[in-house]
């Protein structure tokens, strides 16, 4: 709670505690004085009739009676004056209707037995009532009222007691007065404490606002808004702390960058920036690197530095991390960061050691750079130099062999042509002729390296060419027990390319397919769909077979010219580089995710 609400809170307790208390003393003071004076009235008025009304007893005559009752009563403002026998009958009354009753109300029979004057509060249905109840006796003194007023007679002095006078006085105007008395009191104790209120609210406010001056300035320094200033309302001595405040203030602008300053440097930087101790316990990463890493702020300050570094990256040998940081700076050094998924990111790592202004270690600055796109543009620059190198040697072995190839196999089928039936040469010429063929075919697969091979090219219904081809790959998977499913999207746009082409790389990605799911058999799936992404459209070729998956670390090497798994003799390594080779000089792109259990490659061509 805040200063002022703590200081109005104990003014309201301390106002309550003292205030309540004293309205209380002063309305039962009020209510006391009044009531006594209306109480003296009242005993006054009762003497003198005690000291009348002792004839009308001794002649019980209610004339005599009368006068004293009534002039009592208008002297007293009473309700009522009767006057009672030694049994509480009424002899004589101001009101002539009670005549001849008989009290015997508790008080009335209190007073009866008493030998003093008795004073009783009583409540009515009209309203309080005072009861002033005084005994008459047969002897009259001359200190009577003295008597009267301080306890009354004593039978034992010879007197005899004659009856009993009664007056009822109204206390409603006494209540009045005492509620009006009460109120007026209540406006000015109120209006005194609200004008008391006001006050403090204001020597508060001047005493409260150079201290909130300086609260609101601490709080913009620790923010890093160094060099502001705060008022100075006198020259007291808040005046002098704001004084000192301001010239604090002006010092550390002087001499201390903004926190905020360096934050908006750090979290605005591209690469990757993490500060360690010296034990290697992250202290702070930049945005970049959350950005990076998948973690949020909370998950990775505070945990040591090798949860980011793979395996092959504990370098160091004797520091303190057991990763590539060590305690001497490490310049350009590649190696790979481990996302919160698990994902490996390369990058290019550099860090120094972080000094105090006394020269000793306290911590270590890195700095990475994701070299991703780097690595897959090297990949890629790597892949077409060896197509290219391919490529050239293709076009220089294809030609030299296409023509002793050619004689050969033209010879050969020449002579299976002549032979007889069962001649012995049949197997032997025919075997030739298979395998000059084999190594025809070979060669012009060779030839698709080369860019002196030119297809013709047309527009091209690509669902067509796959329903084209179909055929054949469904009679290959029967043998197999692999069922072939086609999910082709309706109205896509025609591509401009060879069609023999496009069928070959259905051809050879579902041999491909085949041989990965074996005898086991399995579900091949051929997909085409529309793919835009502006200002592009790609026509998207997909084909995903149930087989064993590609090992994670072959994957890389799939599209190699030679490259097989497969035994020797089963394979020569030209499917897959020969489909890459296709693609690309269709302009598009081929893509493959594995993993055990599922494989699928992804063949995207613009749309023209």
């Amino acid at each position: 709670m805040k200063l002022q609400p703590k200081m109005l809170l104990v003014f309201c307790s301390l106002t309550l505690l003292v205030g309540a208390p004293s309205l209380w003393t002063v309305r039962t003071t009020v209510h006391q004085i009044l009531l006594d004076d209306v109480k003296n009235r009242g005993l006054s008025a009762a003497s003198d009739l005690t000291r009348d009304s002792w004839r009308g007893y001794k002649a019980h005559s209610e004339h005599l009676f009368l006068p004293p009752l009534q002039s009592a009563q208008e002297r007293a403002a009473a309700s009522y004056a009767a006057a009672l026998g030694l049994s509480g009958e009424v002899l004589a009354h101001t009101n002539v209707a009670e005549k001849g009753k008989v009290y015997n109300d508790v008080v009335t029979l209190e007073a009866l037995r008493a030998g003093s004057t008795l004073t009783r509060i009583s409540h009515t249905q009209e309203g309080a009532l005072l009861l002033i109840l005084a005994p008459v006796w047969s002897v009259e003194k001359n200190n009577v009222e003295e008597e009267f007023l301080f306890g009354g007679g004593n039978e034992t002095l010879g007197k005899t007691r004659l009856g009993t006078v009664r007056l009822a006085i109204p206390l409603k105007k006494v209540l009045e007065t005492e509620y009006r008395l009460f109120r007026k009191i209540t406006v000015i104790v109120v209006t005194a404490g609200g004008a008391s209120l006001l006050l403090i609210l204001i020597f508060m406010r001047r005493l409260l606002l150079p201290i909130k001056s300086l609260s609101e300035g601490t709080s913009r320094i620790s923010h890093g808004e160094y060099g502001i200033n705060v008022p100075v309302f006198s020259r007291d001595e808040l005046g002098q702390l704001a004084n000192d405040f301001n010239q604090m203030s002006k010092a550390l602008a002087e001499t201390t960058i903004s926190k905020d300053y360096l934050g908006n440097i750090l979290s605005h930087m591209i690469d990757p920036l993490i500060v360690l101790s010296m034990d290697g316990i992250i202290q702070t990463a930049n945005q970049a690197v959350l950005d990076l890493l998948g973690y949020a702020k909370q998950e990775l300050e505070g945990q040591p530095a090798h949860t980011l570094f793979s395996a092959k990256d504990h370098l160091s040998s004797h520091g303190k991390q057991g990763t590539v940081i060590t305690d001497s700076s490490v310049r350009n050094l590649e190696a790979e960061f481990i996302t919160r998924s698990g994902a490996r990111v390369p990058v290019l790592f550099s860090s120094s050691v972080l000094k105090n202004n006394e020269g000793v270690p306290s911590g270590i600055v890195v700095v990475a750079k994701d070299i991703t796109e780097r690595k897959h543009m090297e990949s890629i620059i790597r892949q077409a130099d060896k197509m290219s190198a391919v490529g050239q040697l293709a076009a220089g072995v294809a030609h030299e062999i296409n023509n002793p190839l050619g004689i050969i196999l033209g010879f050969a089928q020449a002579m299976v042509r002549r032979l007889r039936v069962n001649d012995p040469l049949e197997m032997p010429l025919k075997s030739i002729e298979k395998e000059a063929i084999r190594c025809k075919n070979l060669v012009k697969d060779l030839l698709t390296f080369s860019r002196t091979s030119k297809a013709e090219r047309e527009p091209i219904d690509i669902n067509r060419a796959i329903e084209e081809a179909l055929p054949l790959i469904i009679a290959q998977a029967r043998l197999t027990h692999i069922e072939v499913k086609q999910d082709l999207a309706p109205n896509l746009p025609h591509l401009l390319g060879n069609l023999n082409q496009i069928q070959q790389i259905i051809v050879n990605l579902s041999n491909n397919a085949f041989d990965a799911m074996g005898d086991r058999g399995g579900n091949l799936t051929v997909k085409t769909e529309i793919i835009k992404a502006d200002p592009y459209q790609w026509i998207c070729l997909r084909v995903t077979d149930t087989g064993v998956g590609i090992p994670s670390e072959i994957l890389s090497r799939v599209f190699e010219p030679f490259f097989t798994t497969k035994p020797v003799g089963k394979g020569t390594g030209l499917g897959l580089s020969l489909i890459h080779e296709i693609v690309k000089k269709h302009s598009g792109t081929i893509d493959v995710e594995s993993r055990p259990g599922c494989t699928e490659f992804c063949i995207k061509f613009p749309v023209h």
